[in-house]
């Protein structure tokens, strides 16, 4: 067995914030038309690890932006290291931040800023007249979702309402990638690592504690069962 491909492997998703794995988000890009003339704007771009997947696959040029600082200062780190030179992210918010030039693909994941209208009505300020989108959401697995996942997450749709959406936008779905058990578990316990370290560092910080001990009730008992995560690629009649 190559252990060392294995845990190369296991170091680059460590900075994937999704539950898309690695190679579905490579072959959306080939099935999108990437190549290295294609420029993308990543909104929530976390370590930028999206960005840099499709330029070291396709040559694309991209931008990521994200208000988190570990997540920005961690990823120019990553790009600094590997010599990559055309993929640029910046510390901001997104729903502040502002740009003149439009782009190939517009992305989003994980994130919806008041629901999945919103969250296409955002991209559509930035991509060009024939860009595509690229949407990374939670969704119901069942029409009609336990009140208790709303109620933790948000609004939880089916994958039909999503496409009903997309539909009356003008877009058709036209590349998709869905999650697997494994990327679950690699990012809820990417999360749960996260978590010990700010009790570590506050261990008296009992609500902490108690938001914790629901987030992992509320994944392991109906998460697991009713919740699934999609990377979609839109686009324009």
């Amino acid at each position: 067995m190559d252990y060392t491909t294995i845990i190369a492997n296991l170091t680059e998703s460590k900075f994937l914030i999704s539950m898309t794995p690695i190679e579905k988000i490579v072959e959306i890009g080939f099935t999108s038309g990437m190549n290295s003339t294609s420029t993308i704007l990543d909104l929530c771009c976390g370590y930028g690890e999206m960005l840099k997947i499709w330029n070291q696959a396709f040559g694309c040029r991209g931008v990521g932006v994200d208000i988190c600082p570990e997540f920005i200062n961690e990823g120019n780190i990553r790009l600094q290291q590997e010599q990559i030179q055309n993929v640029k992210l910046i510390e901001h918010d997104v729903l502040t931040w502002e740009s003149d030039e439009l782009y190939d693909y517009v992305c989003l994941s994980g994130e919806d800023f008041g629901g999945f209208e919103n969250t296409i009505t955002l991209l559509e300020k930035y991509a060009k007249p024939n860009g595509k989108l690229i949407i990374g959401t939670r969704f119901s697995k069942t029409e009609c979702p336990p009140a208790e996942l709303i109620d933790f997450e948000g609004e939880t749709l089916s994958l039909l309402a999503i496409n009903a959406i997309i539909r009356n936008h003008g877009y058709f779905i036209t590349s998709m990638a869905s999650d697997t058990d494994a990327e679950w578990e690699r990012y809820i316990m990417w999360s749960a690592r996260r978590h010990l370290d700010k009790l570590r560092n506050n261990p008296d910080d009992n609500e902490y504690k108690n938001w914790c001990d629901k987030w992992y009730d509320i994944y392991f008992r109906i998460r697991r069962q009713f919740e699934g995560y999609v990377t979609l690629v839109i686009e324009k009649l």
